[in-house]
C-alpha cells in the first residue's frame, strides 16, 4: 500500500509516509486502518510525510469524505488534533493547503505544512533531540511495500 504508518511511543506520534502513487482509496483506507490499530491513541500528534510520493492523486471529494469521517468520530470528541505535513514539492503544497482549509472549517484539527522536519517538529512541539530517530522511521516507512 502506498501509505504506511506506525506509532511512536516516546514521543507519542502517529507517523504516516506516502510513497509511490497515492489514490483516494489509499488515503481513506489507511487512516481508517490506523484509527483501529491498538497502538493508536486519540489526540496523538501526527506527521504525514509526502516527500517520497511520486503522485498524490487525492481529490476534493475524498478530502471532504475524510474530514467528515474525522469530525464524526466519537473517540475524538473534545480532543484537539495537531498534524504536520512534510512536503516534497509544490503540487503537494497545493493539495495540503486544500486539506488544511477544509479541516479547519469542519474539525478540531490544526494542520500546518512544512518543507523541513526540524521546523515541523518545533511546531508540534517535539524535542529536536528526536529529529534523527523520526526521520529514520519515516524513511523506513517509505521503503515498505
Amino acid at each position: 500500500m502506498p501509505i504506511a504508518y506506525t506509532f511512536l511511543e516516546d514521543p507519542a506520534i502517529h507517523l504516516v509516509s506516502y510513497h509511490g502513487i497515492v489514490t483516494n482509496e489509499d488515503f481513506l483506507e489507511s487512516y481508517k486502518a490506523a484509527s483501529v490499530d491498538p497502538r493508536y491513541r486519540p489526540g496523538m500528534l501526527e506527521i504525514s510525510d509526502l516527500r517520497y510520493a511520486d503522485a498524490v492523486d487525492i481529490d476534493i471529494d475524498a478530502i471532504k469524505q475524510f474530514v467528515a469521517w474525522v469530525a464524526g468520530r466519537k473517540d475524538l470528541t473534545g480532543t484537539t488534533l495537531r498534524s504536520g505535513i512534510l512536503l516534497g514539492n509544490d503540487m503537494q503544497a497545493g493539495l495540503s493547503r486544500l486539506y488544511e482549509a477544509v479541516a479547519d472549517l469542519e474539525t478540531n484539527e490544526t494542520v500546518r505544512r512544512f518543507r523541513d522536519l526540524p521546523s515541523l517538529l518545533a511546531w508540534l512541539p517535539v524535542d529536536a533531540a528526536h529529529t534523527a530517530m523520526i526521520d529514520s522511521a519515516l524513511h523506513s516507512l517509505a521503503q515498505e511495500e
